[in-house]
């Protein structure tokens, strides 16, 4: 038994807050379940317009984005789709779980509204509860499929009431019955999948035959539309755009103007370390390992809203060869991804995008068990030799020295990258979008 845990990198310890922190769950799902089968309140929509008056004009057509706050994809890319598209449409967008469909969530009911279910996700982000994370998808799927009639009713009354001429989705699960609403109302439904493994946005999907639905993908890869096609959607619903990455990831930057406002030496190459917009504290432990370099390095850690992480990093000693900087949440993730030789990241999909379009080789944390649709990025960097994986914080040192004393290795990574297309998305979105409103 404790070599089995050693191989699936889990202590104890942590198997036993997870049956704990499991059982929870099943009872949350057993309590949810009542409430699904009780007769929910009907609460009318007066809670405003979703729109943003500031995308406004006369005559735009409206674009409704339903997002989530379950994780920071989702609003990264709704965040990127209102930079894409503000000049040209009226913009809205709704955290679909918990402003329209909160009467659904099990998690909100239980506590009485002081949390939910996006909540509860984001709180096993942070612990890397991973294991547990990858039950969100066949619970909620089961959780609101079981209660489909009463919340296509609840979609078809907050669309007939906000009047969309788009309906955009760049969230996972429900999107089947999101199309079956769209479907009846006859508004085109355009899906984003945020992850590059499409397999819980297409969740329930199948042979759709409206012909108003239409998928974004991000690259025309094999392994993706491998994964699509067990969904038998039609070739000419599927359009390749590229990943909804914010604008200046898309336009050129200056490497030497950056390193002049971070104060970043020239004269090292430079490692990105970042874990998501909430920062972790696999930052600590990374941290500490690069202690360990032989090779000169600057350090960028990017701690996101973490601050609480800052004391305790700056108590570590490095050598007089390591320089370092502590970035608190920051807008200028563009510009860092610029200036760095090298990523040290989480595997979710937005990181992993951002540094493709970066084109900045990557090496993905695998330190824990994966989350189950992020897995597929640790495949597809590996794939396209973009960079590797580092599976033990006893391979950092020497992971991260082979790479910057043999620059080969480091060099060929960034040329696939360069080689790799990517669609310019913004440009691919509004031609899209133009094509399905004309």
């Amino acid at each position: 038994m404790p070599l089995l845990l050693r191989k699936l990198k889990i202590s104890q310890k942590e198997i036993i807050v997870r049956m704990i922190f499991g059982g929870f769950i099943l009872v949350f799902a057993i309590v949810g379940m009542i409430f699904f089968f009780r007769k929910h309140k009907h609460i009318p929509f007066d809670q405003g317009s979703p729109y943003d008056m500031a995308t406004g004009g006369h005559g735009r057509k409206k674009i409704l984005i339903f997002s989530s706050k379950g994780g920071g994809g989702h609003i990264s890319v709704t965040n990127a789709l209102f930079e894409y598209l503000g000049d040209e449409y009226t913009l809205g967008s709704t955290y679909i779980f918990s402003e329209v469909l909160g009467r659904f969530d099990p998690i909100r009911q239980i506590t009485r509204g002081y949390a939910g279910g996006e909540d509860l996700y984001n709180y096993m982000i942070k612990k890397k509860w991973n294991t547990l994370l990858s039950l969100n998808h066949p619970i909620g799927s089961w959780l609101y499929n079981i209660n489909r009639r009463k919340i296509e009713a609840v979609l078809e009354e907050y669309l007939t009431t906000h009047k969309p001429d788009l309906v955009i989705s760049v969230i996972p699960i429900i999107n089947n019955l999101i199309l079956n609403v769209t479907k009846k109302l006859d508004i085109p439904f355009l899906l984003i999948p945020t992850d590059l493994d499409p397999t819980i946005a297409l969740n329930n999907i199948c042979k759709p035959d409206y012909e108003k639905f239409h998928l974004a993908l991000s690259y025309n890869d094999e392994e993706i539309n491998k994964k699509v096609s067990q969904y038998a959607i039609s070739q000419e619903q599927i359009s390749y755009v590229g990943f909804p990455v914010k604008k200046a990831f898309l336009q050129p930057h200056s490497e030497r103007k950056i390193k002049r406002d971070f104060h970043i030496p020239e004269d090292k190459p430079v490692i990105l370390l970042l874990m998501g917009a909430q920062g972790t504290h696999e930052l600590y432990d990374y941290t500490k390992r690069l202690t360990k370099l032989t090779v000169p390095a600057h350090i960028l850690i990017a701690i996101g809203r973490s601050e609480n992480l800052r004391k305790s990093l700056n108590k570590i000693q490095f050598p007089s060869h390591i320089s370092r900087d502590i970035i608190g949440f920051t807008n200028r993730i563009p510009d860092l991804m610029g200036a760095s030789d090298l990523i040290i990241s989480k595997a979710g999909s937005v990181s992993v995008n951002e540094a493709i379009y970066s084109n900045l080789p990557i090496i993905l944390d695998g330190t824990s068990s994966v989350i189950s649709w992020e897995y597929f990025n640790l495949k597809f960097i590996k794939k396209h030799e973009f960079g590797s994986t580092i599976n033990y914080y006893t391979e950092v040192a020497d992971t991260i020295n082979d790479l910057l004393e043999n620059k080969k290795q480091l060099k060929e990574y960034k040329q696939h990258l360069e080689k790799f297309h990517k669609p310019n998305t913004q440009e691919e979105i509004k031609i899209l979008i133009k094509k399905i409103l004309k």
